[in-house]
């Protein structure tokens, strides 16, 4: 079986990342082996789904055996979740990604895509920020990620394992759900529906790149496709569609047609001025670009959102 016949292994398969590449890969013909806390991702087709931990090493191993190709896109934690409690990053990130990089020497001559956060990991760089940017999170969530990175980085350089580490802005679109402290554009959306106060910390200044679901899909094919190399890469990605947050609330309100009432608490010291990686090393090597710009995006996140809304009220 040549490598494009092999499925293509998602781990976080029912996550927003996972699920958005499971339907991408499937209207493209290629077999999926979806494996996630969650039993199902939405699609059918050429997607075989797996209910399980990748904590389970003869899960992982059975799936290995199956797969060239893995991409890496589970994570149980948000900069929130794991506030003060760098534990909960070790035991439910970095050790689940240990376990599948002792396999190593099982399998050979595999391939990783692993997301990564280009949101979390630069702190103060700013719009400066490249792939050699130093890395200073101010988030155990972002420090995480670095962490991972470290790991695998080690492993490319121990192993035949090919691994590209992608680095994405804030991403927003269809299928994102809210999550305490994170996913901004479903929250305002929420708030444009539900008429409750949005809770700005800070002056609203602060400012994010925001990268479309879509995109980073397209990002995630670009890195499946590359050429293998026995290195560690690693690339950010992001669109350019920067916005400050009062800036996204007023472009939340033209994409939904209704207002959003606002609220300014005190400022936090994890939130940086700005953050906008640049994507130019993406574009040199795989040839990527972002397509979606913001209006656009947030206008069919909108249009899912509501969707969602008309479906929860009929089974009401």
């Amino acid at each position: 079986m040549s490598e494009t016949e092999k499925p293509i292994l998602v781990l976080g398969s029912a996550g927003f990342i996972g699920s958005a590449l499971c339907r991408r890969l499937d209207t493209m013909g290629r077999p999926v082996y979806a494996l996630g806390r969650a039993e199902r991702t939405g699609v059918d087709g050429q997607v075989t789904h797996v209910r399980g931990s990748i904590e389970d090493r003869q899960l992982i191993r059975d799936a290995l055996a199956r797969c060239q190709t893995v991409v890496y896109a589970a994570s149980i934690t948000t900069p929130a979740t794991s506030s003060g409690d760098p534990a909960l990053e070790v035991l439910g990130n970095l050790l689940p990604l240990s376990r599948l990089l002792e396999c190593a020497g099982e399998f050979p001559e595999r391939r990783i895509i692993y997301l990564s956060s280009g949101g979390t990991i630069y702190g103060d760089a700013g719009e400066r920020a490249t792939e050699s940017t130093p890395l200073r999170p101010r988030s155990y969530y972002g420090a995480g990620k670095v962490a991972a990175e470290a790991m695998l980085h080690a492993c490319a350089c121990t192993t035949d394992w090919s691994i590209i580490s992608l680095r994405p802005s804030n991403l927003y679109g269809p299928g994102q759900r809210v999550t305490k402290g994170f996913a901004i554009v479903p929250t305002l959306f929420d708030r444009a529906n539900d008429g409750q106060t949005f809770e700005i910390w800070g002056d609203g200044s602060i400012v994010r790149d925001y990268c479309y679901i879509d995109d980073l899909v397209e990002a995630i094919i670009l890195a499946i496709e590359a050429e293998a190399s026995e290195t560690f890469r690693v690339y950010n990605v992001a669109s350019g569609a920067t916005a400050s947050i009062l800036q996204l609330v007023e472009a939340c309100i033209q994409a939904s047609g209704k207002p959003i009432r606002t609220a300014f608490r005190p400022a936090r010291g994890v939130d940086v001025a700005r953050v906008s990686p640049r994507p130019q090393r993406i574009a040199d090597e795989l040839g990527w670009k972002a397509r979606v710009d913001l209006a656009t995006g947030l206008q069919r996140t909108w249009s899912w959102h509501q969707q969602g809304n008309q479906q929860n009220k009929g089974r009401g």
